[in-house]
This record gives C-alpha cells, structure tokens and sequence, in this order.
C-alpha cells in the first residue's frame, strides 16, 4: 500500500489532510488581502474600479467556476440526457410501420 493511499483510506490522517488544504486555502486568501496593502504600487492600473478591491482575482475566479459548473450541469441534463428508453420507442415505432 503505497502512502497516499494509506493517507487517504485513514479517516484520522484525511481529516489532517483536509483541514491542511483549508488551512492552505485560508492563508492564500489572506495573503492575496493583506500582501497588496503592505506592498502597495502607485503605478499600478486598473481598467475598472473593482479590479483593485482587495481578493477580487480569487472571488471573480471561485464564482466563475461556480457558474461554470452549473451551467453545465443544466445543459447536460435538460439538453444531452436522453430518457433511458429513449432508443426502444424509436425502434418500436419503425418495427410498428413494417
């Protein structure tokens, strides 16, 4: 068993695992708030207002994927899912007109 695995399986060890992504996720979030107003660029420009609000990137990002996922969810399901006897009716009918 190699060690991710075992890692991975150990419900204690995956707790650890996840609450050190968070801790991770936590910190690049503040990091990306606090780093900005410590190391402030005169020169730096925005097109739009918002695009200098603190964390913008990571919000702007996190809630495009969001909508990304969400609406690929409701395509795949209102407009590629087919019925499961989709095929049988067809093939039923033509067998009918023989």
């Amino acid at each position: 068993m190699s060690s991710l695995q075992r890692l991975l399986e150990d419900p204690a060890r995956f707790k650890w695992l996840k609450r050190g992504f968070y801790a991770t996720l936590a910190l690049t979030a503040a990091a990306e708030v606090v780093l900005p107003i410590l190391f402030h660029d005169e020169e730096a420009h925005h097109h739009f207002a918002f695009e200098g609000w603190p964390a913008f990137g990571s919000a702007y990002g996190f809630l495009s994927c969001v909508v990304i996922i969400l609406v690929s969810k409701f395509i795949g399901k209102k407009w590629l899912m087919r019925n499961e006897d989709h095929y049988s009716h067809e093939w039923q009918e033509d067998g009918d007109d023989a």
